[in-house]
């Protein structure tokens, strides 16, 4: 397999039909998986030792590979579960921070300095600081992660994200918080968090609730459908979602921009499954076999017009 191909896949830039032949290349024996895998662990390795931004910004970080091998020590704050994740670090005034991001169309799971299990659903950012564990315990959230905190009733865990703040100490709950989406919510599915803004407004959930941003405030409702949540699993789940609802999740999902032509296609629902890993098409061909509309997708803009 051609490593530029490999490498184009690993930062996300593959074409539809690359991501396919190198997915088909993989599977086809033991001894690919391992070649796929040995190379998924020096990409990742490379990525880590970027001292300035993310390494998804730097496409000539492969050139600079000599030095940047010296530093793969840090790779060791971080537990690697799922492929397409992305780590380097920022500087942010006088402190260092980690910097986790997972390209479009794939998810990861983390592990902090104190045990913390995180995962991140595509298009995430986690950010915390180098010294994250030492007298507090901070992340900074762009997208949405799943966190299951280690106990720690000294060192509250809090989740910044671009609005809002939540507050645990030991607990499992769901944040979803993509920037340029008005959409905010945080679900509690174990333990206690709060959640508050710059205003001092702050809510206290009780296991099985949710907090949501909706017509400028926060409300509160019970979590009707744990299926929301599977997109850990690499599961994309619609309840009678209307078409438009179900086209704006792919958005978030895949960063790709879609827009509708055809307003009668506005009144369909949907209830069905997509995995994460098929891609955007092959959901958009599953639909096409319950609602009537053609697409058209163009890689260059990285945009889809439904017609």
């Amino acid at each position: 397999m051609d490593k530029e191909l490999l490498y184009r896949y690993f930062e996300g830039t593959a074409s539809p039909d690359e991501g396919r032949r190198v997915k088909q290349w993989m599977e086809a024996s033991d001894e690919n998986r391992r070649a796929f895998f040995r190379e998924r662990r020096l990409f990742d390795a490379l990525l880590m030792a970027a001292d300035e931004v993310p390494a998804y910004r730097h496409p000539s970080l492969f050139r600079r590979a000599g030095k940047a091998l010296l530093k793969v020590a840090a790779v060791a704050a971080l537990t690697l579960v799922l492929q397409q994740l992305y780590s380097g670090y920022v500087k942010v005034g006088q402190e260092r921070q980690t910097v986790v991001a997972v390209p479009a169309g794939q998810r990861a799971h983390i592990t902090l300095p104190d045990g913390t299990g995180v995962w991140l659903n595509a298009r995430s950012e986690l950010r915390y600081s180098t010294s994250y564990n030492e007298k507090r315990r901070e992340v900074d959230l762009q997208g949405e992660g799943y966190f299951e905190v280690a106990k720690d009733a000294d060192r509250p865990f809090v989740v910044r994200t671009q609005a809002f703040g939540i507050e645990a100490t030991g607990t499992r709950f769901n944040v979803d918080a993509y920037s340029g989406h008005s959409e905010f919510e945080v679900a509690l599915m174990e333990g206690g968090v709060k959640v508050f803004d710059c205003q001092a407004t702050e809510l206290h959930l009780q296991p099985g609730q949710r907090a949501y941003w909706k017509e400028g405030q926060l409300n509160v409702a019970w979590i009707e459908h744990q299926e929301d949540y599977r997109w850990r699993e690499g599961l994309i789940c619609f309840r009678d979602a209307t078409f438009e609802g179900i086209l704006q999740q792919f958005r978030k999902s895949f960063g790709i921009r879609i827009k509708i032509h055809n307003d009668e296609v506005r009144r369909y629902t949907y209830t069905g499954k997509f995995r994460l890993s098929d891609g955007v098409d092959y959901a958009l061909r599953v639909l096409q076999r319950d609602i009537r509309f053609r697409y058209q997708r163009n890689d260059e803009t990285e945009t889809i017009d439904i017609y």
